[in-house]
């Protein structure tokens, strides 16, 4: 689900939610569970010195490629971003 602000994503913010940046240079999404929910910061802009995340345009419905790789010396959770939703690999 789409969140208004970072505000309503820290307060409300539930698995599979995400916020864009006022500048919407990046996406916050969450993942987890009810007890352990993370927040990944993904930037969507271009820049050879970092890795991005191209995005579709869709505001209410974003899908990211590539997938997400959360902590990947131990992976915590590997998915996509699809039409608003989190799949897990």
């Amino acid at each position: 689900m789409l969140r208004k602000n970072l505000d309503d994503f820290d307060e409300n913010g539930q698995k599979g939610d995400w916020c864009f940046t006022e500048d919407g240079n990046y996406i916050c999404v969450q993942w987890g569970d009810e007890k352990f929910l993370h927040t990944v910061i993904l930037p969507l802009t271009q820049n050879p010195l970092r890795p991005h995340w191209e995005w579709d345009g869709n505001r209410e419905a974003p899908t990211l490629t590539p997938s997400i790789l959360v902590n990947p010396k131990n992976p915590l959770w590997h998915g996509f971003l699809r039409n608003g939703k989190l799949e897990t690999v």
